[in-house]
């Protein structure tokens, strides 16, 4: 069963992206943005809304996720849902 915040992350193609590839080791979100075409204000619209969920955090070398975030990811794999 897919709670609340695996329903926020699957439910946005943007905020999907950007999890799944903080989650697989990608730090930079120019990156992110550049091999997903993303358009940069919706890419930090959904980024920030990462932050403020507790699912990712920035750190001096670039983003990755939190604990929660984890969590959150391996929940999602074993449901099948990414």
């Amino acid at each position: 069963m897919i709670k609340m915040e695996e329903g926020f992350i699957v439910s946005n193609k943007i905020r999907k992206a950007i999890f799944l590839e903080v989650a697989s080791g990608e730090k930079s979100l120019s990156r992110i943005m550049r091999k997903h075409h993303l358009i940069e204000h919706a890419a930090r619209n959904a980024i920030e809304e990462l932050e403020q969920h507790g699912l990712i955090e920035k750190k001096e070398d670039g983003y990755e996720l939190t604990e929660e975030g984890i969590k959150i990811f391996n929940k999602l794999r074993e449901l099948e849902s990414l």
